[in-house]
């Protein structure tokens, strides 16, 4: 786990005039659709039963930001979804606010118990920027909930203006499993660099963040290799396919273990702090 500002990433590779731009082009060009909210709140619903499964923990993520959130009497997480960073980081921190869009999402955060001092909102953002009675919050929390907003300078204006203390955005810079890394890399697909994005954002609005890289690691389990390469699906014959993710496999006598390491990136704007 690295604690430390990244070197060489304190300015992100994008023009600060042309990243607003570009962000909003690259949202409005999903196969997706999910730039229209009702899209997104449907999607959602499809995934929201089994959303927890198919997402790794984040330990080193969750001890990272709650030492950052020392001290904090107010925390507001921005796409809270079922839970993943607001339970656990609900104990260090008097005053909870869960907002998401999606009421299926929320819902499971609900069936989980959550402590009095958490609220669950359901509000789209850019709904919940123009509400008066969403109040600043000592810290603010947004953890890949801003892929599919093409107004990216209102969302972190917005964002900035709730945060009295700490805004704290998590994404990644398309590096993710090798798999899908390789998959990118033979389709000639350009990963996204969605941190890097924000980073040169959040640079032009004035308030350029520590940028910090947190290093968490997961783990699958298949009961054979033809499993393994149809949850892969590499366009590759399955000699070459087992070859390039080798490397990652281990074999236990019970099935196969496929685990990688991956980063999770923290932009960390501290405010009153001005260049």
């Amino acid at each position: 786990m690295t604690g430390a500002p990244i070197p060489g990433l304190t300015a992100a590779p994008v023009a600060h005039a042309d990243v607003f731009a570009a962000w909003a082009a690259q949202v409005r060009a999903a196969p997706s659709g999910r730039a229209d909210p009702a899209r997104d709140v449907a999607f959602w619903a499809r995934q929201a039963a089994h959303y927890d499964a198919g997402q790794p923990a984040l330990p080193n993520t969750v001890a990272w930001l709650r030492g950052r959130l020392r001290g904090a009497r107010s925390l507001l997480d921005v796409g809270a979804g079922t839970g993943r960073l607001t339970l656990p980081l609900a104990p260090a921190v008097p005053l909870v606010t869960a907002l998401d869009h999606s009421p299926d999402m929320l819902a499971v955060l609900r069936a989980k118990g959550p402590p009095a001092h958490l609220s669950a909102r359901c509000q789209g953002l850019q709904d919940a920027l123009r509400d008066p009675t969403l109040p600043p919050h000592d810290a603010v929390l947004s953890a890949w909930s801003l892929a599919y907003l093409p107004d990216l300078r209102a969302a972190l204006s917005g964002l900035l203006r709730l945060s009295g203390r700490d805004l704290l955005i998590l994404e990644d810079d398309g590096v993710g499993s090798p798999h899908v890394n390789l998959r990118r890399h033979l389709s000639g697909q350009p990963r996204p660099q969605r941190a890097s994005q924000l980073n040169a954002a959040l640079s032009a609005l004035g308030h350029p963040p520590d940028h910090h890289r947190v290093q968490e690691a997961r783990e699958l389990t298949f009961p054979d290799l033809p499993a393994l390469l149809a949850q892969a699906r590499l366009p590759l014959p399955d000699a070459e396919a087992l070859a390039a993710l080798r490397p990652h496999l281990t074999h236990d006598g019970a099935g196969w273990r496929y685990r990688w390491t991956f980063d999770v990136h923290v932009l960390h704007v501290r405010m009153g702090a001005r260049p």
